[in-house]
């Protein structure tokens, strides 16, 4: 047994079960638990090592598993901090319960290591240094690879620190377990779409830079119709803007329009018709009726380029189909104007 004694080895595990399983739930991956484990007692080891070789310790066999106790503690101050730990205290007979963050009981056991480092005289059969290591490898461990992990359980964990509280003060009714359920629920859900969004726009993306509207344009419909807000719609448009013009832009162009035109918000419209034509000049809507409509809006709001392009456009697509007087009308109007 790799242990001074029973005594040692119990409150090693104490410690160790009261941080280790909640860091490995969170930190999602057995194997990237057990390589954070090795890593710890990498660095406990050389840094025992070192400090043995220079003198500032003894040579003493490094028995124990308190430089990755220390460690576990550590990197629940980066990866947990707002995380209430129960603690127990007790005082010849006298006790309390009570609970402290993760990140203050860090400070405190980690702290007082350093301090009884720099300051004691002679540390005796106590492992100061793997302490010490321990604690800081747990931390700058998760400080310089764990990130992005603790950005994804941010709002988990933020969840969950709500309701430890509310369990701790109050004590969790059924509705306030049934609203947490909900809160969670919900948060998985965002998560979902989020990740099914990305891949779609990954996927988009890929057909329009490739140059196959086609299948851009049918996976666009297939996604999104008449049904979906406007302005989800306009957000849509603005990302596929980012990468260049494209047939797949305009078919949404053309698409916002609509929507705005059935909305009767003809203002909104115009933007969409000047950005679809600043694509391709002859960007042209499928409603002929309307092409007028707008023409003659474009005149009314000092615009007579995109009043020539949508009536000179649709007089070549539709031939006899116009109004070949009104046509003449405002392309003169158009003229007289520029």
């Amino acid at each position: 047994m790799a242990h001074a004694n029973l005594p040692h080895l119990f409150w090693n595990l104490v410690f160790y079960l009261a941080f280790a399983p909640a860091l490995e739930i969170l930190i999602g991956n057995a194997f990237r638990y057990i390589r954070i484990m090795l890593f710890i007692a990498f660095v406990v080891g050389v840094c025992d090592s070192i400090s043995a070789l220079i003198g500032v310790t003894e040579p003493l066999p490094s028995l124990g598993f308190s430089g990755i106790v220390m460690g576990m503690i550590g990197l629940s101050a980066y990866l947990m901090p707002k995380v209430r730990i129960k603690v127990f205290c007790w005082y010849i007979f006298a006790w309390k319960v009570f609970f402290v963050r993760a990140w203050i009981l860090a400070v405190y056991y980690i702290g007082g290591e350093i301090w009884f480092m720099f300051t004691a005289e002679d540390y005796g059969n106590i492992g100061v240094v793997a302490h010490v290591s321990g604690g800081l490898a747990g931390y700058f461990y998760g400080f310089y690879w764990l990130g992005d992990r603790r950005e994804e359980i941010k709002d988990e964990l933020a969840h969950e620190v709500k309701a430890m509280r509310i369990q701790q003060q109050h004590g969790k009714t059924r509705l306030e377990a049934f609203r947490y359920q909900t809160e969670m629920n919900q948060i998985e859900e965002k998560k979902r779409e989020a990740k099914d969004r990305d891949r779609f726009m990954q996927q988009l993306y890929r057909m329009v830079s490739t140059h196959q509207d086609s299948k851009a344009v049918n996976s666009l419909l297939t996604r999104y119709g008449l049904d979906t807000p406007t302005y989800e719609l306009e957000e849509l448009f603005e990302r596929i803007q980012e990468w260049g013009p494209s047939r797949t832009l305009l078919c949404l162009g053309r698409l916002i329009i609509h929507k705005l035109d059935k909305e009767k918000r003809d203002g909104r419209a115009m933007v969409y018709i000047a950005k679809c034509q600043n694509i391709n000049p002859r960007f042209l809507l499928d409603d002929i009726s309307r092409v007028f409509h707008y023409a003659e809006m474009a005149l009314e709001t000092g615009r007579p380029e995109i009043a020539r392009n949508l009536v000179s456009d649709a007089r070549k697509r539709y031939g006899d189909l116009v109004n070949s007087e009104q046509c003449n009308h405002l392309l003169a109007k158009a003229v007289r104007a520029q």
